[in-house]
């Protein structure tokens, strides 16, 4: 303590702004990091309570193994003594005439049709089914069974005008897709769901849907004691009964690879916060060091020396940790307050409170604390170990710091070559690539122990070049301080070569999305039925309305699609089949079968979701179930098309193909191309006329300006992250060229005492800034590129499965390189300014 107070508490008393700063960058870095953690935990959370509360809670649900369930089903399963309560579940998906949707579409509304009074039954016991389903009405059971009448949940009635007691929506026809209009009763309430949900008595459902005797499920509660596998083994081979789907940790599974990546660009503050406390302590260290010389030479030990800066370290990362845990905590519930408690779902959620506090925190809190301290700790490190190491005497006659030790130039090459090797490992943890992150992490080690040999290079070229008395002081400083090199430089290397790295996958992103759009977009205009099935997917476009479509003179030709789903395997999840004309193009395919087709098969072609999860390779032959038609397809992967509109497993299939296989004739979209001088907003409004509200239209330019706004929005905040990793660099290039220029007053007071003036010192500070700055432009460019290409073809086909061209921007790059190489000189030469205002007679006699 008593060092302490003679020796840090002064420095921190007269340059308190430095030690906030570097407390500030440690609490950004932890903040954003537990605050993205606690945004993406309270999102979770979140759905996962909303489809607990559509989906109920019961112990089975049982399903057909093939077509629906019926109410002959219902009643022998009721008939069972294992099952105390079952309730049957009828959906469907209805237009909201007049009312539109967040996206400006018509309104969609889910409605689902159950037994209120199994509700309530199980309600009135230990383990309600649905508690959240239960329709809260003032007049009792006997309203809550009323005929015609549907209970709305809050966010339905949000759209409902004030005084309504009726409400009009419109279905689809069973089959025929042909839209049909009901007017229903405004019963009582609902808890469930974040979006405009509805819930009716069965049979109503049953009537309105026009599904008489059908159920889509039938969830079950079972008798105290009953094993839930044992009873589900009694079943009938044509029934299917599993546990409720975990629907929070399936979306945690989804969206794992998105978390994660944005969770380590979080930690990007958090690492350039690293570099500002080494400068920070660097540049202490070096306006201390004639004090650490002196009580070097009382007695003070090295191993002391260096315990009080890892102290003063761990101090900074102490309090930015615990600030940084508290302002994560506000910046969650900063952003659950300005996007709602249910995260911009539109629902009448919980409170931000409870989304935050009801996930575990102490873990997560430990973790990222953890992360601030050792940031903070690792970038006292350097700072600590020059303490430990200096010769007190030889800095007393103010010879200035010793020469730095150097990591020989193969072990750099050796990082390189693992994290190249890395790079080649599949993912270990989902769609998590670990490997290719370690990789990263080599290839950035391997560079920056390259850096100081990457110096001398550069300094041996200049050799051949006539020596001046400038450049040949600048070439043996900067050979003989090539380590010192990396140190200054690694903040703004590292910031420079993510930033390289950055702009390079998102260029190479970007104008691949490009040329996709341009390729999955053929056609000038796309429609489709507003109207949706109990699966979410488009209903069929009526044939009136197509033919009244292929008539108009405002359209030269037309291409229909239909929108189906595949089962894979028995029991698995279905998938998305898209079925076209192939000959109308948009197929951008990255793989292709050359071998022969296999008989009496159907060809499809897969995404590389399907390839990479599904083992769905090129010539694979393969069965499938059609969900909706009930009929098992032999099927042959013709290829594999790049799909950026999804991370799921979709397949295609040419529509002749599959109306013969399925005998479905109906159209789910249709592509249209303008007639030649003809406009499109003419064909907009022709296209209402004959089709009016049933339809929802998008143009492909409207298509592709949204998709790159997206796109463009979604990587908008790695610009300002670049932004900020960069300008914390630079800050470390002054701090450690201020402490350079620091220990070296007594050199510069002597050059001066020799002749050199001030001008002339500052263009040998110029000359040493310019190399060191050059190689390091260069190792961050070499750096970066190497990065990028991890990104590209490892990292982005791992966690998303897209693949991508590499594309180089290269005027940006030339931009970002000179601008960094250009700062760094400039931070370089404004750190040694303060240096060179010392008058060169005190310098000198300083020394005497």
């Amino acid at each position: 303590m008593t060092l302490w107070r003679h020796f840090t508490w002064p420095a921190w008393r007269d340059h308190p702004g430095r030690v906030l700063l570097a407390i500030l960058a440690v609490t950004l870095g932890v903040a954003l990091a537990f605050g993205v953690h606690l945004l993406n935990g309270a999102a979770l959370a979140e759905f996962a309570r909303a489809a607990r509360g559509v989906n109920g809670q019961p112990d089975l649900v049982l399903r057909a193994r093939s077509g629906p369930l019926t109410d002959a089903d219902l009643v022998e399963l009721l008939e069972r003594p294992a099952v105390a309560a079952a309730n049957p579940v009828l959906e469907a998906v209805a237009l909201w005439p007049g009312q539109a949707g967040p996206d400006g579409r018509a309104l969609s509304i889910r409605l689902v049709g159950l037994d209120p009074l199994a509700l309530l039954a199980s309600a009135a016991g230990a383990r309600p089914l649905a508690p959240e389903l239960v329709p809260q009405v003032e007049g009792g059971t006997a309203e809550a069974l009323a005929a015609q009448t549907v209970h709305l949940n809050g966010a339905a009635r949000a759209h409902l005008p004030a005084g309504a007691t009726t409400l009009k929506l419109r279905l689809p026809q069973p089959g025929s897709g042909a839209p049909r209009d009901v007017e229903l009763q405004v019963g009582g309430r609902i808890a469930a769901g974040s979006t405009p949900l509805g819930v009716l008595d069965i049979a109503d459902a049953q009537l309105l849907f026009g599904r008489l005797g059908s159920l889509d499920r039938i969830d079950i509660q079972l008798a105290p004691g009953i094993d839930a596998a044992a009873f589900t083994a009694s079943l009938p081979p044509r029934w299917r009964a599993e546990p409720p789907a975990d629907e929070g940790a399936r979306l945690s599974d989804l969206t794992r690879a998105y978390r994660v990546n944005l969770g380590l660009l979080a930690l990007m503050a958090l690492f350039t916060g690293s570099f500002l406390v080494y400068a920070v302590l660097s540049l202490a260290t070096a306006q201390r060091l004639p004090q650490w010389a002196l009580v070097g030479v009382l007695g003070v030990s090295a191993r002391m020396r260096w315990r009080l800066i890892l102290i003063e370290g761990l101090v900074i990362g102490s309090l930015g940790t615990v600030l940084g845990l508290a302002l994560g905590v506000g910046l969650a519930a900063g952003a659950l307050k300005l996007l709602g408690s249910d995260l911009g779902l539109h629902a009448a959620g919980g409170s931000s409170a409870d989304l935050l506090f009801a996930q575990p925190l102490l873990m997560p809190a430990v973790v990222y604390a953890g992360l601030g301290l050792a940031a903070a700790l690792v970038a006292s490190l350097a700072p600590a170990l020059t303490v430990r190491r200096i010769a007190p005497a030889l800095v007393l006659k103010g010879l200035g710091l010793p020469a730095g030790r150097t990591l020989p130039a193969w072990a750099g090459l050796g990082l390189l070559a693992l994290g190249a090797a890395l790079a080649w490992v599949p993912p270990l943890w989902g769609d998590t690539p670990v490997a290719a992150y370690l990789a990263m992490l080599c290839l950035l080690a391997g560079g920056l122990a390259l850096v100081p040999a990457l110096v001398r290079g550069m300094t041996a070229l200049l050799e051949r070049l006539p020596a001046g008395p400038l450049l040949l002081l600048a070439r043996e400083r900067s050979r003989d301080q090539a380590t010192e090199a990396r140190r200054s430089l690694a903040g703004v290397l590292v910031a420079l070569a993510l930033a390289v790295a950055m702009t390079v996958m998102i260029g190479s992103f970007r104008e691949s999305l490009t040329r996709w759009l341009d390729q999955a977009l053929p056609a000038d205009l796309y429609v489709r039925a507003a109207l949706r099935g109990a699966d979410g997917l488009p209903a069929p476009l009526q044939p009136a309305v197509l033919d009244a479509l292929g008539r108009l003179p405002e359209i030269a030709r037309s291409a229909p699609q239909r929108t189906a789903r595949l089962r894979l395997r028995p029991e698995a999840e279905p998938v998305a089949l898209t079925a076209r004309q192939l000959d109308t193009g948009g197929l951008p395919l990255v793989e292709r079968w050359t071998g022969a087709a296999a008989a009496d098969t159907l060809a499809v072609w897969v995404n590389e979701a399907a390839r990479d999860r599904d083992g769905l390779v090129p010539g694979r032959v393969f069965t499938a179930e059609l969900v909706d038609g009930d009929r098992r397809l032999r099927l042959q992967v013709r290829g594999v098309w790049r799909d950026y509109s999804r991370q799921s497993t979709a397949l295609w299939m040419d529509l002749a193909d599959y109306r013969r296989a399925s005998g479905d004739t109906g159209t789910s979209e249709l592509a249209l191309w303008l007639a030649p001088g003809r406009s499109l907003d003419a064909a907009r409004a022709a296209v209402r006329r004959v089709a009016g509200d049933d339809v929802e239209m998008a143009a492909a330019g409207e298509l592709r300006t949204l998709s790159l706004q997206i796109f463009d929005r979604s990587f908008a905040i790695t610009v300002w992250l670049q932004a900020v990793a960069l300008a914390v660099g630079l800050f470390g290039v002054i701090a450690s060229q201020s402490a350079q220029a620091l220990a070296r007053r007594r050199e510069f007071g002597l050059l001066r005492h020799l002749g050199l003036s001030r001008r002339e010192l500052l263009r040998l500070l110029g000359l040493e800034a310019g190399l060191q700055a050059g190689a390091g432009a260069l190792a961050g460019l070499a750096m970066g590129l190497g990065l990028s290409l991890v990104l590209v073809y490892v990292v982005n086909p791992q966690s998303f499965h897209w693949t991508m061209d590499l594309h180089l921007p290269l005027a940006r790059l030339a931009a970002l390189v000179g601008l960094a190489f250009a700062a760094a000189v400039g931070a370089s030469l404004l750190a040694g300014r303060r240096a060179l205002g010392a008058d060169a007679v005190r310098a000198v006699r300083e020394d005497a």
